[in-house]
């Protein structure tokens, strides 16, 4: 089965979701500010997976396929720095609505990622269940 929601929207100067050296920078300044930041993020995160989801709970374990779309104009941006702090606050999130138990290897078995340009900053986040109903159910 498979099941898919978008982080639609600026949310970050023109972009959906700021990289893991802005994280660090926040941590930086002080703890609790680098903490506020992934807060605001997965709660983002959140709203647009309950949205999308509407209360889905996955039976079996996952894996994520990302798309990141990042606005095609200026400086592009490191991959992995994007990637990781938006898989983090994103896996959060499903923890935190309840589509995932855990964010751990046992409940996320892996994700796939591909990074593209274009006009309308996205992330789309597709879940992929790992096996059939019938062999998942608790």
């Amino acid at each position: 089965m498979e099941k898919k929601f978008v982080i639609e929207g600026n949310y970050y100067g023109d972009k959906t979701f700021p990289s893991l050296n802005n994280l660090l920078a926040e941590f930086g300044k002080n703890p609790r500010a680098g903490g506020r930041m992934k807060k605001t993020y997965q709660d983002i995160a959140c709203i647009h997976a309950r949205r999308d989801l509407k209360g889905y709970k996955a039976q079996c374990p996952i894996k994520l396929l990302y798309v990141l779309v990042e606005p095609s104009r200026g400086h592009k941006r490191d991959i992995s720095n994007v990637l990781s702090f938006a898989m983090k606050v994103i896996e959060d999130a499903l923890q935190t609505i309840g589509v995932i138990e855990n964010d751990d290897p046992a409940h996320v078995t892996g994700f796939e990622y591909r990074f593209e340009y274009g006009t309308q900053p996205r992330i789309e986040v597709t879940i992929i269940e790992q096996g059939g109903t019938d062999e998942c159910l608790k």
